[in-house]
């Protein structure tokens, strides 16, 4: 076999679409309540665990996992050329606390029936939000802390309010003194922002790409408005204590889809 037939081996290998699969690059933790940022060669189709992934343009997405999802979960990854790589993945499990909290009035923990129809209106306007589209992955440039302040409560509690067993605490509470200003966790658009609700007290959604939603509780004030883009770190509100609280704090919550995660693991940068 000739050098000259055996470089013209090499350059076919080089250039043809079909000598080597697509690339994947995964990071994050690998835990219940974890998010996953991803990037495969763009035009690939993802599945988890049989359920479709939404990919950007640039070859982005996302994957996260709830509170109490299963050990193992089942990627697969079908590239342009045909050709499929699976992984399995090892998810970490959790233990979780036991939060109680007391102190509260009573209508926030057992509402009377004009709350409930109260709440279930601002339940409506909460989903309708979620189903904001936004294609751009803008949590690419990364996460930080939308406040600094002491750590009062953490994802995945179960909640005991008033001696009343609840839903588990889905985010992460952050102490702050009143009027502390709030940042914007990551670039985004806002698709929610509410002057009070019953539960949440005036709130702000923020959508980061491709389902990824971050969430900010019981401010005192409100500085965007839905529709609005906004960068990480730009300022969006203030620290407040309105709503279902006991004190001056924000309620960050974090959310892929309808997955419920937990914000203290994102990506720090």
């Amino acid at each position: 076999m000739t050098k000259r037939y055996l470089s013209y081996v090499l350059i076919l290998l080089l250039v043809s679409p079909i000598a080597f699969a697509g690339e994947v690059k995964l990071s994050g933790e690998f835990t219940q309540g974890g998010l996953i940022v991803g990037w495969a060669t763009p035009g690939t189709s993802i599945t988890l665990d049989g359920k479709r992934v939404s990919q950007a343009k640039a070859g982005d997405f996302l994957l996260g996992f709830a509170r109490r999802a299963a050990s193992t979960s089942q990627l697969e990854i079908q590239f342009a050329d045909g050709s499929t790589e699976r992984r399995k993945l090892t998810i970490k499990q959790r233990s979780y606390d036991i939060q109680r909290i007391d102190g509260l009035p009573k209508r926030k923990v057992t509402p009377s029936a004009e709350d409930l129809a109260r709440i279930k209106k601002e339940i409506a306007l909460i989903y309708q939000a979620r189903q904001t589209k936004v294609a751009e992955p803008f949590f690419t440039v990364g996460f930080a802390n939308p406040v600094k302040g002491r750590i009062s409560g953490v994802y995945g509690s179960q909640r005991i309010l008033n001696g009343q067993k609840r839903r588990p605490h889905y985010g992460q509470d952050i102490a702050a003194p009143e009027g502390t200003a709030i940042g914007a966790a990551s670039a985004g658009v806002v698709v929610f922002a509410h002057p009070g609700m019953f539960f949440n007290g005036k709130t702000v959604i923020i959508n980061h790409g491709l389902g990824l939603r971050s969430s900010y509780i019981h401010m005192n004030a409100v500085r965007v408005k839905a529709g609005e883009r906004v960068s990480k770190g730009q300022i969006i509100g203030e620290v407040g204590q309105t709503g279902r609280t006991t004190g001056p704090h924000l309620h960050w919550g974090l959310t892929l889809n309808e997955t419920q995660l937990d914000p203290a693991l994102v990506i720090i940068r």
